[in-house]
C-alpha cells in the first residue's frame, strides 16, 4: 500500500525520502489551515479503491478506508477536534450521485473516535469545475465564493467551537481545505485541521 511515510508537517504532501519540516510552500505561504493528516498517497490502488467508492460501483470501500483512517489517527496520536465538518458538495451533485463521500468518511470516523459531526456548518453554493484540471492561479479562481459557513448555526449550536476537522477523501492541492478553513477562522474558530484518506504528490499547492 501507498504510506503517506515522509510528508510535509503542515499540508501532509508526500516526498519520496525521509523528511522532518515544511515544504516549500509552506514556508513561502503559511495555510489558513493548522495540520493535515492522511495516512495514503493518492497512487494505485489507493487512487482505484476510492474511485470505485465515490463513483458507486463499490460504495462501501468509503467506510473500509474510513476506518484505516480512524485507526491511523488513533496510532499517531492526531490531535482530536471538537467536531468532525465533512467538505460538502454541490447540491445537485449530491442529489445526482445520490451521497457525499466525504460525509460518509466522517460519519465513520466520528463512529469510531466519538466525534459529534456536522453536516450543515458549511455548504457548497457554486458549482465550481473540478480542481485537478486547473493551474494554481485559476484554483484560487474557480473557488471565490464556492463555500458558506453557516455562522449563525455556529453562534447557537456550537458557541463554544474552537478546533475543528475538515473531512475529505483526498487532499489534491490543499486549495479547497485553505478556502474554507479561511472562512472559518473569520467565524472565529481556532483551529481548522484537514483529515483524508490520501494525499496526493501534486507539486502545485494551495
Amino acid at each position: 500500500m501507498p504510506w503517506n511515510q515522509h510528508c510535509c508537517l503542515r499540508c501532509a504532501e508526500p516526498w519520496g525520502t525521509p523528511f522532518n519540516g515544511l515544504c516549500a510552500q509552506c514556508t513561502h505561504t503559511e495555510p489558513e489551515f493548522d495540520s493535515c493528516h492522511a495516512p495514503f498517497v493518492y497512487d494505485f490502488p489507493i487512487n482505484q479503491l476510492l474511485l470505485s467508492g465515490k463513483s458507486g460501483i463499490r460504495a462501501e470501500l468509503l467506510l473500509s478506508l474510513a476506518r484505516t483512517l480512524a485507526t491511523s489517527i488513533q496510532q499517531n496520536n492526531v490531535v482530536r477536534p471538537q467536531l468532525l465538518v465533512p467538505v460538502p458538495l454541490h447540491p445537485y451533485r449530491q442529489s445526482e450521485r445520490g451521497y457525499n463521500q466525504s460525509g460518509i468518511i466522517a460519519k465513520t470516523l466520528g463512529n469510531k473516535l466519538k466525534i459529534p459531526v456536522s453536516y450543515t456548518l458549511i455548504r457548497k453554493i457554486k458549482d465550481s469545475v473540478q480542481q485537478k484540471s486547473l493551474s494554481r492561479a485559476e484554483r484560487q479562481v474557480n473557488l471565490q465564493r464556492t463555500y458558506r459557513v453557516n455562522r449563525a448555526l455556529l453562534r447557537e449550536e456550537y458557541p463554544a467551537l474552537s478546533h475543528i476537522a475538515l473531512i475529505d477523501d483526498v487532499i489534491t492541492t490543499g486549495s479547497t481545505l485553505n478556502q474554507i478553513a479561511a472562512q472559518f477562522r473569520r467565524s472565529g474558530i481556532e483551529r481548522v485541521d484537514g483529515w483524508a484518506v490520501a494525499r496526493t504528490s501534486a507539486t502545485n499547492s494551495f
